[in-house]
C-alpha cells in the first residue's frame, strides 16, 4: 500500500469513528484535517502522521495538536535578546490552565534539510525545555514502522497516542488509577502517609498505611505488626495511630 492510500484510509477511519461515536459531528474538525492534509507545503509522511495524532477524535481526549504552530520562547544563549521564533511540527497542549503541559514534537528527517542542522536543533531543544516545554523527537524510520503497524492492521492504535497521554498525565499529575498507585499521589488524596510494608512472614511487600502498625498480609492472608523505622521520623502516636513530622 502506498502512502497516498494510507492516508485516505487514516482520514476515513477518523470520521467513521467520530460519526459511529460522537453524539455530535463537528464539520470543522475535518475542515482543519482537511486543510492540513490537502496541503501541498506538507509531505506525505507529516500528513499521515498528523493523522496518526488525530485518530479516535470523538475521545475526550487531555490534549489537541496544533501543526506547525509558531511560538516566541526565550533564548538562553543570548538573554539579552526579547526572544527567539520557532515553529514547531505538532505542537501538543493538555493538562489545566494554572498548569499546562506543551509537547514539542519534532518529526526529525521527514524534510531533507532537517538531518542538515543538528546542533541548531540541539539549542532548539535547550531553549524549548528551558521554556518548560517536554521535546519529542521522532525519526522517519520510527514514523515509517507506525505507518506499517497501521497498514497491517485495520484497528491497530498508535503507541505513539498513548506515550504522549501518559507523559500528559504524569507532567500535570491527572488522576487516574495509575497515578493512584503512586505512594505520593495516595497520600495526598487519603491524608495517610503511604509505603510498602515488608510482610515478616512472607517476606513479600504490599502497599499499605504506614500510620498503622497491624497490617494484614495480601499474599499470605496472615495478620502481622510492621516494623518502624527510626527514619520514619514519627512525632508522635494516638488511638493506634502513628503522626508524621
Amino acid at each position: 500500500m502506498d502512502i497516498k492510500t494510507l492516508i485516505n484510509r487514516l482520514r476515513v477511519r477518523i470520521e467513521d469513528d467520530y460519526s459511529e461515536y460522537s453524539e455530535t459531528y463537528s464539520e470543522n474538525i475535518f475542515e482543519i484535517i482537511d486543510n492540513y492534509i490537502n496541503n501541498d507545503k506538507y509531505s506525505d509522511l507529516e500528513k499521515a502522521f498528523y493523522l496518526i495524532l488525530n485518530q479516535y477524535p470523538s475521545d475526550m481526549k487531555n490534549y489537541f495538536v496544533k501543526p506547525n504552530e509558531m511560538v516566541l520562547i526565550p533564548d538562553v544563549y543570548d538573554m539579552g535578546s526579547p526572544g527567539i521564533e520557532y515553529e514547531v511540527d505538532f505542537a501538543i497542549y493538555g493538562g489545566v490552565l494554572n498548569n499546562p503541559v506543551k509537547i514539542a514534537i519534532e518529526c526529525d528527517g521527514i524534510r531533507s534539510h532537517r538531518q542538515k542542522h543538528s546542533n541548531k536543533d540541539r539549542k532548539k531543544d535547550v531553549n524549548f525545555q528551558a521554556a518548560g516545554w517536554i521535546v519529542i523527537r521522532f525519526g522517519s524510520n520510527e514514523i515509517h514502522e507506525e505507518l506499517a503497524k497501521h497498514e497491517n492492521q485495520e484497528n491497530y492504535t498508535s503507541d505513539f497516542l498513548q506515550y504522549i497521554e501518559n507523559v500528559i498525565n504524569e507532567t500535570s499529575q491527572i488522576i487516574t488509577w495509575r497515578s493512584y498507585a503512586k505512594a505520593d499521589f495516595r497520600s495526598r488524596l487519603t491524608g495517610y502517609k503511604w509505603g510498602y510494608i515488608l510482610c515478616p512472614l512472607c517476606g513479600k511487600s504490599q502497599m499499605g498505611e504506614l500510620n498503622h502498625i497491624k497490617h494484614a498480609c495480601r499474599h499470605c492472608g496472615e495478620k502481622f505488626k510492621r516494623e518502624v523505622l527510626s527514619s520514619e521520623n514519627v512525632k508522635y502516636q494516638h488511638n493506634g495511630i502513628l503522626y508524621f513530622d
